[in-house]
């Protein structure tokens, strides 16, 4: 009787190893790549949709309405930091402070560590120097003291060795776009 047994050689084992390894390798950057984009794209849409909120209860409510860093919120003289997340609410005595007096509409939870949240290359802060965006109640971007609010605000996502940003920028009107692998796109 012939004694076949069902089963592997040691050589046909390492070469489906090395087969796996080597596919592995090709694999696991382009994957990197691959989460790094998406943290950027899901950070900035994010940032967008809190634009976009914004302006949409300044004009529903007819009054200022004004997005800024969590830490600003609650203290007027902190520069804030768009990492930690940020607020939108209605602004109703015009100090950029939330109290209780005003109407919160959205809080922000904070950002995935490898995100970091920048001013465009022509600017100090984001925003055109502000640090915050506001919007009066007929939809045009303001700063406290009435004067347009334009600029941007860069979002990048540093993942291994992979960077990849994203730009929100506003323009005079209120439109915000987002412009992608361009540091300072915000020009009108």
């Amino acid at each position: 009787m012939i004694d076949r047994r069902r089963g592997f050689t040691l050589i046909e084992l390492l070469v489906v190893v090395s087969l796996i390894s080597i596919m592995l390798a090709i694999a696991v950057p382009s994957f990197t790549s691959f989460i790094s984009r998406y943290r950027a794209t899901a950070a900035i849409n994010d940032l967008l949709q809190g634009v976009t909120l914004t302006r949409a209860e300044a004009l529903k409510r007819g009054r200022r309405v004004v997005l800024l860093p969590n830490d600003a919120a609650h203290n007027p003289t902190a520069a804030g930091s768009w990492i930690n997340g940020w607020t939108i609410f209605v602004d109703l005595n015009n100090n950029q402070t939330l109290e209780s007096s005003d109407t919160l509409i959205f809080k922000h939870p904070e950002l995935p560590t490898s995100i970091a949240i920048t001013p465009p290359a022509t600017s100090s802060t984001p925003f055109g120097n502000a640090n915050y965006v506001s919007f009066d109640g007929t939809g045009y971007p303001r700063k406290v003291d009435g004067t347009q609010l334009k600029g941007g605000i860069v979002v990048t996502d540093h993942t291994g060795s992979t960077t990849n940003l994203r730009t929100l920028c506003l323009a005079l009107y209120g439109r915000p776009r987002i412009i992608v692998d361009t540091p300072d796109g915000c020009s009108d």
